[in-house]
C-alpha cells in the first residue's frame, strides 16, 4: 500500500507496522487513548504526524519508518500543520444536514445532521464543529475553521427565503449553494449515467455490456447542466472565500469544479479528493469530455486518491489523454506537469473515527439491535455484510457462492446463516441493484437447503442505513463476508473491527478489488469471480483456530484503532496547505524555471541597441505537431504553420534595424520555406540547423532573397555508414512496436513512438535502444562514430553530433558580435540545447542579465575558444574517419563578426510549459508566448516613428567612434525602412550600431 505524499510503500505485508503498533500498545493503556494522539505528548511520538509535505529536505531519502512516525529524525522534513488560524472549506454535493419546514411558523429550520448521504459527511461535520456548542472533546476534533459548502437539498426560488436559509445555515458552519430543480435533476442524471458507471470501468456506450440499448449516445445537455452546477458553485466559493482558503472538493459530482475555480481564481489553494474508484485509459476514454475532465482535476492543485491503484490509472491517463508526464520533486513528492503548473498527486485512504464509534457501542439501540438479530438465529455463525444497492458489491456473486458452498461444505449447513444487509439506493438508474431477484435467489436456496422450523439460510433486508443500525449489524455478525467487485473504498471491514474492539473476536473475508484489501493484513482475501476460492476462504473462515483467529484479528484492530479521521482530515488539509501558491508564505516544491516576468523583458527590450531573438516553431509560436492516418497504415506527422498574426509579429520584429530575429526547427527546409518564406529578413534554422537562412543583418551586399539563401551543413563520408546502421535497427523497432514510425533528414534519423498508446511501457524500451546505440560507450553500436543519441518525450533520435539548435545560436552570437539583449524561447528537448548555448555564451552567472565578455578584451582567438566550447556541448568522439566530403555551406567570408565593446547584457531563456530545464524562465503556453511577441512588436511600432525618421544612411565606420551608451531607447522608424529597397549595406551598418 503506497500512502502519503511520498508514497511509502510496505514491502513486508505491514509486519513492521504490526511490530511498531505492539510498542505502541505496551507504551499505551488503551487503544482509545492512542486514537488521540492530541492526548499527551508522549502519544504524540508514537503516531503518524499531522501531516508531511516536505519544504527543504535533506540529502537522505525518506524511509517507511519515517512516514509512520517511527523516525524522531526531523531534519528529514519540516511540517506545515493547519492550525485554528487556517479556514477550508469543505466541499460536497450535498451539505450534512437536513433542512425542512416547520408546520407551525412555516419557516426553516435544521432537524439534524444527514446519514444520507453515506458516512463520511456525516462525520467530517460532525468532527469539524469545534466552534459550536457541540464541539467535540480535545483530541477529537480538526483544529481547523471549517465550513461546508454544498446543496441544502432544497429548491428555493424566493430571494427572501434564500436569504434566510443562508443566515439560518451561517450558523451551522454552511453555505449554502441554490440550484434549480431543473439543473439538479439533469446534474443528477448525468452522474448517474455516465461518471458513476465509468469511474468504476464500465463501457457505458457498449450495449453487449451493459445490456442497455437505449445509451448509444452522449447527452450534450445533461453535460451543459454538470458545467452548470460546477459554474454555481464556484461562484459561492470565489464570494465567500480569500487567497488563503485552501477549498477540499470531494468526489466525482464535483469533478468540473476544479476547472470553474481555477479559471476564477488561478492562484486558490485547491484539493481535490475522489472518494471512489478510477477508470482505466481504455475506460476513459470512452467518454467524449475525457480531456475536459481530466484538465479539470488537474487545475487542482492537489489530488487525492484512496489507494495507489486508482493514482496509477489516473496517471496513465494523463500521459495517454493528455500527453502529461509526471515527475518525483524533492522528498519524493509524486507530480504531474500541466499547464505550466505542478499537480501534486497523493493516495491516502478514508479513515473512520475509531474512539467515537467504540463509545457507541453501549447506545442501547446498537445493543438492543445486536441481541434481537443473534436471537433470530439461534447461536448460529452469522456471515453477515452491510453493503450498497449497486451492481458493483457483488451481492449476486455472494449468494451464488454461498449457494454452492452449502451444497459442497453440508457440514455447515445447520451452522451457519447468511445475512445480507442493503442500504437502501437512492435512485434506480444504471447499475443499481434488482432487489427482487436478489429476494427469488434467497427463498431459492432456503427452500434448497433450509430445514422447516428453522431459522431462513439466507435473509435479505433492505433499509436506511444509520450509525446505530450499521452498528448493531456489525457487532451481530461473526463473519464479514465482502465480495465487492470494485469498490473505491468500503468502509464496512473498518467498522466491523471497531464493533469487536470488546470481544476480539470475529473473521473478515474481504474482497481484492475493495480498496481497504490493501491495507488489512489480516484478513482473508479472495478474488470474487473465483468460486473454489472464495468457498476455500468461507471453509477456513468458519474451522479457523482460536490462536490464529486472535493473531488475524490484532493486525487489523491495531492498524484501524489507530487511524483517526481527526488525523486524516488535519494531514490531507496539511497537505493541501504545502502547496500554497503564495510564495511569500511557502516555499514552493517545485525547483524550476520561474515565470517569465515581462515588464523586465520589455524594460530590457527598449534599453537595447542590439537584440537577437531565437524563437522555435512548433509548441512555441505555433500549436504542437499532431499525427494523422495515411492510405489506413502509415502514420504522418502533421504540422501546423504560425497564425498569420504570429507571422505579422515576426515580421514586425525582422524589420526593426536593431533585431536579429531566427526562427529554429527541426522540420525541413521546404517547409520552413512555405511557413515563413513570406516574413522578410527573417533567419530560418531547418533540422536544427543543418540548412539555414540568415537574417537579413547577417547577410552579405549581393545576396537575394531565392531559394539560393539556403545554406547546409558540409556532409562527411561516414554519414552514410551510420545513417545505414541505424535505419537498418529502428526499422525493426518499427515493425515491433505498432504504431511507431521512422523519421529520416538529412543529419539525423529518429524512432518516434508517441502515437503508440501504451508509451508508459515503450519508454522502457525507447531507454534500452538509447543505451544499445550509446556512442560514448566501448559496447555501444555507435562508437567511434560523431554522432550523438538523444532520448526524448515520444522518440529517439541519432544526429549528427556538430548538429543542433545550440551550436547554432553560438554560432550566430559570435557572428553578430555585440548583442545586449537576447531572447530565446522553446518548448522540448531539442530547445534545451539552445538554453544550454545562451547560459555558456554569457556566463554562468545567475539571473536575467550577465556580463558578456567583451569581444574586444578576449579577439578574435576568443571566437574560436567559443566556438569550440559550443561544439564540446554534448559531443561524442570524432570519428577518425571524419572529413568533408562537399562543402555545401556558408563560409567565413559571408559575414565578418563585427568586434565592439559590449556593455552588460540582458539575455532571457524560456521553455514553455512549467517543467524542469535548462532555462531560467518558463511561459505558460504558445498563447503567452504571442502575447509577449505582440507587446515586442508593438514597442517596436511605437520606436519606428522617432528614432531615424530623418536619418541618413551611415556605414559602421562612421559610427564606430561614435557609440554612446543612452538610458533612454530612442525610438526610429518602421516601415519607413524598406529592406528591399534600401538594400544589405544600410541594414548591416545600421543593425551593428
Amino acid at each position: 500500500m503506497a500512502t502519503g505524499r511520498r508514497l511509502v510503500m510496505e514491502d513486508d505485508n505491514g509486519k513492521a507496522r504490526d511490530l511498531d503498533l505492539s510498542l505502541a500498545q505496551t507504551q499505551s493503556p488503551s487503544p482509545d487513548i492512542l486514537s488521540s494522539p492530541r492526548n499527551s505528548e508522549a502519544n504524540k511520538n508514537l503516531l503518524p504526524k499531522a501531516s508531511s509535505p516536505v519544504l527543504e529536505p535533506s540529502s537522505n531519502p525518506p524511509t517507511m519508518g519515517a512516514e509512520h512516525g517511527r523516525s524522531s529524525n526531523k531534519s528529514v522534513a519540516q511540517l506545515c500543520e493547519v492550525s485554528s488560524a487556517d479556514r477550508a472549506f469543505l466541499v460536497f454535493r450535498s451539505l450534512p444536514i437536513v433542512i425542512k419546514k416547520c408546520e407551525t411558523s412555516g419557516g426553516w429550520q435544521v432537524e439534524k445532521i444527514s446519514h444520507g448521504a453515506g458516512t463520511a459527511l456525516p462525520l467530517l461535520k460532525h468532527f469539524t464543529d469545534n466552534f459550536g456548542p457541540n464541539r467535540p472533546p480535545p483530541g477529537e476534533c480538526v483544529d481547523v475553521q471549517v465550513k461546508f459548502v454544498g446543496s441544502p437539498g432544497v429548491c428555493v426560488e424566493s430571494e427572501a427565503e434564500r436569504k434566510e436559509l443562508t443566515e439560518l445555515l451561517a450558523k451551522h458552519s454552511c453555505i449554502p449553494v441554490f440550484l434549480d430543480r431543473d439543473v439538479v435533476d439533469k446534474h443528477n442524471a448525468f452522474n448517474e449515467e455516465y461518471l458513476w458507471p465509468v469511474f468504476h470501468n464500465m463501457k457505458i456506450f457498449d450495449s453487449t455490456i451493459t445490456g442497455d440499448h437505449r445509451s448509444q449516445s452522449f447527452d450534450k445537455d445533461l453535460w451543459d447542466s454538470f458545467q452548470k452546477v460546477s459554474n454555481a458553485y464556484a461562484e459561492v466559493i470565489t464570494a465567500h472565500g480569500d487567497d488563503d482558503t485552501l477549498v477540499w472538493v470531494h468526489d466525482y459530482e464535483l469533478l468540473m469544479l476544479p476547472r470553474h475555480l481555477y479559471n476564477r481564481r488561478p492562484d486558490w489553494n485547491i484539493g481535490l479528493f475522489l472518494h471512489c474508484a478510477f477508470p482505466s485509459t481504455e475506460v476513459m476514454r470512452c467518454l467524449p469530455v475525457r480531456e475536459d475532465l481530466m484538465q479539470s482535476m488537474l487545475s487542482a492543485r492537489m489530488v487525492t486518491f484512496q489507494i495507489f491503484d486508482y493514482l496509477r490509472h489516473f496517471m496513465s491517463c494523463c500521459t495517454e489523454l493528455l500527453g502529461a508526464r509526471h515527475s518525483f520533486q524533492k522528498g519524493g513528492i509524486l507530480t504531474v506537469e500541466h499547464e505550466s503548473r505542478s499537480v501534486a498527486v497523493m493516495a491516502d485512504h478514508f479513515a473512520i473515527p475509531y474512539s467515537h464509534l467504540v463509545k457507541r457501542l453501549s447506545d442501547e439501540k446498537v445493543v438492543e439491535r445486536a441481541k434481537a438479530i443473534r436471537d433470530k438465529f439461534g447461536g448460529k455463525k452469522i456471515i453477515g455484510a452491510y453493503d450498497r444497492g449497486d451492481c458493483f458489491s457483488g451481492i449476486m456473486l455472494k449468494l451464488r457462492i454461498f449457494h454452492r458452498f452449502l451444497a459442497d461444505y453440508r457440514q455447515y449447513r445447520s451452522r451457519i446463516v447468511l445475512v445480507q444487509y442493503i442500504r437502501t439506493p437512492k435512485t434506480k438508474g444504471r447499475g443499481a441493484v434488482d432487489v427482487e431477484e436478489l429476494h427469488q435467489m434467497a427463498e431459492n436456496t432456503n427452500k434448497t437447503f433450509g430445514v422447516q422450523g428453522e431459522p431462513p439460510l439466507v435473509t435479505i433486508v433492505t433499509e436506511d442505513i444509520t450509525r446505530e443500525r450499521n452498528l448493531g449489524v456489525m457487532m451481530a455478525t461473526d463473519i464479514l463476508l465482502d465480495t465487492s467487485t470494485n469498490d473505491g473504498l468500503n468502509l464496512a471491514p473498518f467498522n466491523f473491527y471497531a464493533a469487536h474492539s470488546e470481544d476480539k473476536k470475529g473473521v473478515v473475508i474481504v474482497s481484492e478489488f475493495c480498496g481497504c484489501s490493501s491495507v488489512l493484513t489480516g484478513a482473508f482475501k479472495i478474488n470474487p469471480w473465483h468460486t473454489t476460492g472464495v468457498l476455500e476462504a468461507l471453509d477456513k473462515a468458519l474451522s479457523i483456530t482460536a490462536e490464529d483467529q486472535a493473531l488475524r484479528f490484532t493486525k487489523d484492530h491495531s492498524y484501524v484503532s489507530t487511524q483517526t479521521l481527526v488525523h486524516w482530515v488535519e494531514k490531507n488539509l496539511s497537505e493541501l496547505k504545502a502547496t500554497q501558491s503564495n510564495t511569500q508564505k511557502q516555499h514552493r516544491s517545485f525547483v524550476g524555471p520561474s515565470h517569465l516576468d515581462f515588464d523586465e523583458v520589455m524594460s530590457a527590450y527598449s534599453k537595447a541597441k542590439n537584440r537577437a531573438i531565437f524563437l522555435d516553431n512548433e509548441g512555441t509560436i505555433a500549436a504542437n505537431a499532431g499525427w494523422k492516418i495515411q492510405s489506413g497504415v502509415a502514420l504522418k506527422k502533421r504540422g501546423y504553420p504560425p497564425d498569420r498574426s504570429v507571422l505579422d509579429q515576426l515580421q514586425t520584429l525582422a524589420s526593426d534595424r536593431s533585431n536579429t530575429v531566427v526562427v529554429l526547427s527541426g522540420r525541413g527546409k521546404d517547409i520552413m520555406e512555405e511557413w515563413f518564406g513570406s516574413v522578410d529578413g527573417l533567419g530560418l534554422c531547418a533540422e536544427h540547423g543543418f540548412h539555414r537562412v540568415l537574417p537579413a543583418a547577417m547577410r552579405s551586399v549581393n545576396s537575394t532573397d531565392t531559394q539560393d539563401r539556403w545554406s547546409s551543413e558540409a556532409l562527411f563520408e561516414d554519414d552514410e555508414e551510420w545513417k545505414a546502421l541505424v535505419t537498418n535497427l529502428m526499422e525493426k523497432y518499427v515493425r515491433r512496436v505498432q504504431g511507431s514510425i521512422l523519421e529520416t533528414k538529412s543529419y539525423s534519423i529518429s524512432w518516434n513512438y508517441r502515437e503508440v498508446g501504451a508509451t508508459g511501457v515503450v519508454d522502457d524500451i525507447a531507454l534500452d535502444l538509447a543505451r544499445f546505440l550509446d556512442p560514448n560507450s566501448p559496447k555501444g553500436l555507435l562508437c567511434g562514430y560523431p554522432v550523438k543519441v538523444v532520448s526524448g518525450k515520444g522518440y529517439v533520435e541519432v544526429r549528427r553530433g556538430n548538429i543542433d539548435k545550440g551550436t547554432s545560436v553560438t554560432k550566430m552570437l559570435e557572428q553578430l558580435g555585440k548583442v545586449d539583449f537576447v531572447l530565446c524561447i522553446g518548448d522540448d528537448r531539442s530547445d534545451e540545447d539552445m538554453f544550454e548555448a545562451v547560459s555558456s555564451y554569457f556566463g554562468p552567472m545567475s539571473g536575467a542579465s550577465s556580463n558578456a565578455l567583451s569581444c574586444a578584451a578576449r579577439g578574435n582567438s576568443s571566437v574560436a575558444s567559443m566556438s569550440s566550447l559550443a561544439m564540446s556541448i554534448s559531443t561524442p568522439p570524432v570519428s577518425p574517419k571524419l572529413r568533408p566530403r562537399s562543402k555545401v555551406g556558408y563560409t567565413e567570408s559571408e559575414v565578418e563578426p563585427i568586434m565592439l565593446q559590449t556593455p552588460a547584457a540582458k539575455w532571457f531563456t524560456a521553455t514553455v510549459g512549467r517543467k524542469a530545464s535548462k532555462a531560467k524562465h518558463f511561459v505558460a503556453n504558445v498563447d503567452e508566448v504571442s502575447r509577449l511577441l505582440q507587446k515586442l512588436a508593438s514597442k517596436s511600432i511605437v520606436s519606428s516613428f522617432s528614432r531615424f525618421a530623418s536619418m541618413p544612411n551611415f556605414t559602421a565606420a562612421d559610427l564606430a567612434g561614435n557609440i554612446q551608451d543612452d538610458s533612454e531607447e530612442e525610438e526610429q522608424p518602421q516601415g519607413v525602412l524598406d529592406r528591399t529597397k534600401t538594400g544589405g549595406l544600410r541594414i548591416q551598418s545600421l543593425t551593428r550600431v
